[in-house]
């Protein structure tokens, strides 16, 4: 056995590569591996091999650059889009209290005129001639009342739908 080199290397490294060392080979094999200095030293190298690969694979795994640099930028753009709905949500609220008070502002000068407070809903069915809609037995100012304050109702409940529908958060 002359320069590292030996006759039966070979064979002992099948068997490390198959998984059999030690408990799978002979026991003359394991004899020389004892002996011989280059096997022993090729054991020793092939089972820190064995651990390092073990650990190295019990490790996570990281998420290629390309995949984190797009998570980047995706957050990136989420907060921006953040910030700049934050104004855009206080002129909503600030059309809202507009709204509410026209309305407030509207219903009390009905009050005050004293002519009735909605005097103008029932007079509407008949400005609009929706009393061609109504059967015969509803054509009375009750009937064209109720057919409108549920036309009012079904375009309420549609206009919500609508901005439920465009809003991005549902």
């Amino acid at each position: 056995m002359s320069f590292g080199i030996c006759n039966r290397e070979r064979e002992l490294a099948e068997a490390l590569l198959a998984g059999f060392w030690p408990e799978a080979c002979t026991d003359d094999l394991r004899t020389h591996v004892a002996e011989c200095k280059s096997c022993s030293q090729r054991v020793v190298l092939s089972a820190a091999f064995r651990r390092e690969r073990a650990a190295a694979s019990a490790e996570p795994r990281l998420e290629s650059p390309g995949a984190i640099w797009w998570r980047a930028q995706l957050r990136r753009r989420n907060a921006a889009i953040e910030r700049i709905s934050r104004p855009i949500l206080g002129a909503q609220v600030f059309a809202v209290a507009v709204a509410l008070i026209a309305a407030v502002a509207f219903l009390v000068s009905e009050a005050k005129q004293s002519v009735g407070l909605f005097a103008w809903i029932a007079d509407a069915p008949r400005a609009l001639h929706m009393e061609a809609l109504l059967p015969a037995s509803m054509q009375n100012a009750t009937g064209a009342a109720l057919m409108f304050a549920g036309l009012l109702a079904a375009v309420a409940l549609i206009g919500g739908f609508a901005a439920y529908a465009s809003s991005d958060k549902h």
